[in-house]
């Protein structure tokens, strides 16, 4: 009697109780046997009639990928896989919308992309995020080697906000996510090259050098240096002097400048297990000191390496202002009277369908939960 069905979390499981439970400033209504729980409780009644918020941040998700099937065909080498990250719609007037596509990692079956993407996520929705894994191929249709759908509060409240998925294809796609700087810190604009480096070719040939920028993370599983800039390599060259970088310098070291990173260097080997020839830490502060003059050695296994100068080094465009945490107000905030239904949504199965993503199987997302009623 006068209780009103009314939806205060559209992913909620129902709630149900026995009839004869006990419950302080309730009211039961028993139908069919089973007694459905209508609550009047003061947060109930808060839930409604007062504003409703939902803090939204800025995450960044980054992918790395392991065991992948070779799709590349007999006697056509290894697959060259990148990946394209597609958020799906999860309420009403939505619609999916793609974040991005990753550099592609020539002949390798585990590659670690450098390419990060970011994206607003409201706390408490559930949102998904579909990664298809594609073998480029030259001259002709690329070929799928896998997708899976990620849920963003499932990946986050895994350990280290790292989340495996195995690919039906075969291979493991992981899905790391973690939350953005408050600030733009700007773009480290980077030029190095080499200088007498150690020849780990061969006696007939000459390395093909190129480096990387590294990073760790902070959490449990985030100890180890994880890429996150690749340059082009050089052929036969022993001096290199690399294509001047930019490079974020909130994905480099979230805006730390004196947070430890790794400067590696390898020679390119075209089947995709590069040679290592060195490396070195040191800071973005440590960098930009030394632009114009300084230099750093790489070692391996405590033998030097060579030398790396420093041509420039600077940060460009960082921001003062802190504009990453927003309140995202519902419309029960501008009227109070306004009851929240739940509406429907497009399943995320028939959302991978209509985008129609090359020839790849539609994955299969967890079913929307209905509504609780009070």
């Amino acid at each position: 009697k006068g209780c009103v069905p009314v939806s205060l979390d559209y992913y909620t499981l129902p709630r149900k109780r026995h009839d004869t439970e006990d419950v302080n400033n309730t009211r039961e209504r028993s139908s069919r046997g089973r007694g459905y729980l209508y609550e009047e409780s003061l947060i109930r009644i808060q839930s409604t009639k007062q504003s409703s918020t939902m803090t939204k941040e800025k995450l960044q998700l980054s992918l790395s990928a392991g065991g992948l099937k070779n799709v590349a065909g007999l006697g056509k080498g290894t697959s060259d896989p990148f990946a394209i990250v597609t958020l799906l719609a999860s309420g009403p007037g939505e619609k999916p919308k793609v974040l991005g596509r990753t550099e592609v990692i020539k002949n390798s079956l585990s590659p670690k992309w450098t390419t990060a993407f970011l994206f607003d996520y409201e706390f408490g929705k559930e949102t998904h995020i579909n990664i298809s894994v594609i073998d480029e191929v030259r001259k002709r249709s690329d070929k799928p080697m896998g997708s899976a759908v990620f849920e963003i509060g499932d990946v986050l409240g895994s350990r280290g906000s790292i989340k495996a998925k195995k690919l039906k294809k075969g291979g493991t796609l992981y899905a790391r996510l973690q939350k953005a700087p408050p600030r733009n810190a700007g773009k480290l604009a980077l030029r190095l090259r080499g200088a007498k480096l150690k020849n780990v070719e061969g006696m007939f040939k000459k390395s093909d050098p190129f480096f990387e920028l590294l990073r760790t993370y902070d959490g449990q599983g985030g100890g180890s240096y994880t890429p996150v800039f690749r340059s082009k390599h050089i052929k036969n060259n022993l001096n290199p002097k690399w294509e001047p970088a930019t490079v974020d310098v909130n994905a480099l070291c979230d805006g730390d400048l004196d947070r430890r990173i790794q400067v590696a260097v390898y020679d390119h080997e075209s089947s995709g297990k590069h040679d290592s020839m060195g490396t070195f830490e040191t800071t973005v502060n440590e960098l930009v000191k030394a632009s114009g003059s300084g230099t750093f050695t790489p070692n391996k296994k405590g033998k030097a390496m060579g030398t790396i100068h420093v041509d420039q080094a600077q940060i460009n465009g960082a921001d003062a202002a802190d504009s990453a945490t927003t309140n995202v107000t519902t419309s029960a905030a501008a009227d109070p009277s306004v009851v929240p239904m739940p509406v429907a949504v497009a399943p995320v199965a028939a959302q991978m369908a209509d985008m129609n993503i090359g020839s790849m199987p539609v994955p299969v997302a967890p079913p929307q939960r209905s509504p609780t009623f009070v």
